[in-house]
């Protein structure tokens, strides 16, 4: 499954100052970023990083847009056929793998920042790819017909719940020891509750 290191492929030199930036981010938060201390780790001049980016929210902007693309390319290399719980599973265990792999750059995309910096239409549409994903799963997840939930409505719930579990693990708050434990519960149990409004999951005896 790529981790955000694994799908970043960089090729230019804007993509080093971006991932080179992401490091720092990381390790020193929005406020404690400079734009000098960037050039040094890149072993560049103060001015190159201008060069690509406007400012540090630019950068941040840049760095944040890429996690959420590499997220919605693990969660469609995640999809496939099986079983419903196969299937639930294979969503968590892919999400997990993505948010533990690099924590401190997950956490990043989901960093406040100023709605109005160069790059935030990119990081509304990585988005928005990380919310069809989920809506790709859900729609999956119940058999169609009349009664059918909304993929779109419970992908986002997925997506809010399997978040909100790895950033309790993250965070040391969860008693599972086993991430991908706690998502394939905490996805299950809500893709059945859900199922018991009205729609039978795709994979189940009705």
């Amino acid at each position: 499954m790529p981790s955000i290191v694994a799908c970043a492929k960089t090729t230019t030199p804007r993509d080093r100052v971006r991932d080179v930036a992401a490091g720092l981010f990381a390790d020193r938060g929005l406020d404690g970023f400079k734009m000098r201390d960037l050039a040094q780790r890149l072993g560049v001049s103060v001015m190159t990083p201008y060069r690509y980016f406007e400012n540090k929210e630019a950068i941040l902007a840049c760095v944040r847009a890429h996690g959420f693309a590499c997220l919605a390319d693990a969660l469609d290399q995640a999809r496939g056929g099986g079983a419903l719980e196969e299937r639930v599973a294979g969503l968590a265990t892919a999400y997990g793998a993505f948010a533990t792999a690099e924590p401190a750059r997950y956490r990043l995309m989901f960093a406040l920042a100023p709605a109005q910096v160069p790059g935030v239409a990119e990081v509304r549409r990585q988005e928005r790819r990380v919310e069809d994903a989920f809506a790709a799963h859900a729609a999956g997840f119940a058999a169609p017909g009349p009664s059918c939930a909304d993929p779109v409505a419970l992908g986002r719930l997925l997506w809010s719940t399997l978040h909100g579990v790895a950033v309790l693990h993250l965070g040391g708050q969860l008693p599972q020891a086993d991430l991908t434990d706690a998502l394939c519960q905490a996805a299950r149990a809500l893709v059945i509750a859900r199922a018991g409004k009205g729609s039978t999951p795709a994979g189940t005896a009705a």
